[in-house]
Parts: C-alpha cells; structure tokens; sequence
C-alpha cells in the first residue's frame, strides 16, 4: 500500500475482488513485476498493464493516536491519548478498540521548536512528564508543550505520528 493521497483523489472501491500483491514480511521491500489484464483476457493482450512495485510497511503501521490532551500536577505533565486500530476496531459496544498488536508500547516527543527535546518509551496510553525532565529541557515549566506520539508495532517500527499542541498545563 503507498502513502495516503491527498484531499479530492479518486477512490478505490475494497471489497471481496481485492487482490494481496504480496503475501508475508519477507515481501516488504522486494520489487515485483506485475501484468494486470481485464477479467478473461489474457495477459499478452494489448490492454494490459505491466508496472512495476514495491511493497513497503504503510499498510502495517500503527494508526495515529487521538484525543491527545495534558494536565499538569504536582509530579509534572500527565499526556493522555486514545489508540486507534486496524483489526476488529468497527464495534461502537467497546469501550476500547483492540490492540492489534503484539504488544502495547509508545514513544512520546516532546518538541523545542523542530528539534526533539525528549523522547519517553511507555506501555500504556499515557505518560508523565517528570517536573524534573521538563526543567531539565526547557529551564522552566512551560504554558504549552508540541508533542508527538507514536504507536510502536513490533513489526515495522513506528506508527504514525499524532502530533498536538498541549496548552492546559498552567
């Protein structure tokens, strides 16, 4: 699967025709040439399509993560988020969407400007961000905090990023 198109593209109806280019982990990364005919033409027939592809990991990366939002207490800044999944996530009866992961794990940036200030690993759909480390980046307590969080896949690695601006923190 490629990166997501932009805003007005055409659409692609999925549905039961959906063809798996490649099957397994192996196939990430390794070129394939295809011939694509319409149905019950032969593939050396002149409307054939012969392209070349790449499979690469998109279709596997954790979905970003949503509702991001902080407060601050006495320990530092608690950051808070909601997982997203690919598999089993249709149900509107669960309160929490299934992992659909091996296991459940994080990484948090915590932005000075472009550059990362901190990066903190957790298991759990939140994180602290110690008074101590804060001072420690920053010099001070901030007003507002960018952050990005990922959701990790055993995998492929990171997810995509949910990035926010925090700014209940005083």
């Amino acid at each position: 699967m490629g990166e997501a198109l932009p805003a007005g593209s055409a659409f692609v109806k999925l549905d039961r025709h959906l063809t798996a280019l490649a099957r397994g982990l192996d196939a990430l990364g390794r070129p394939l040439s295809l011939r694509i005919a319409p149905s019950g033409r032969d593939h050396g027939d002149a409307a054939t399509l012969a392209l070349e592809v790449t499979p690469g990991a998109t279709a596997l990366r954790p979905l970003a993560p949503v509702h991001l939002r902080a407060t601050r207490t006495d320990d530092g800044v608690l950051i808070r988020w909601v997982r997203r999944t690919r598999r089993d996530g249709d149900s509107w009866d669960a309160a929490e969407v299934p992992l659909g992961e091996d296991g459940e794990a994080y990484e948090v940036e915590v932005l000075d400007g472009d550059a990362v200030a901190r990066t903190l690993t957790v298991t759990s759909p939140q994180v602290l961000y110690a008074s101590a480390l804060e001072v420690t980046d920053f010099g001070a307590p901030q007003e507002t905090l960018v952050v990005r969080v990922y959701q990790l896949s055993a995998t492929v690695g990171r997810g995509f990023a949910a990035q926010a601006v925090l700014t209940t923190l005083a």
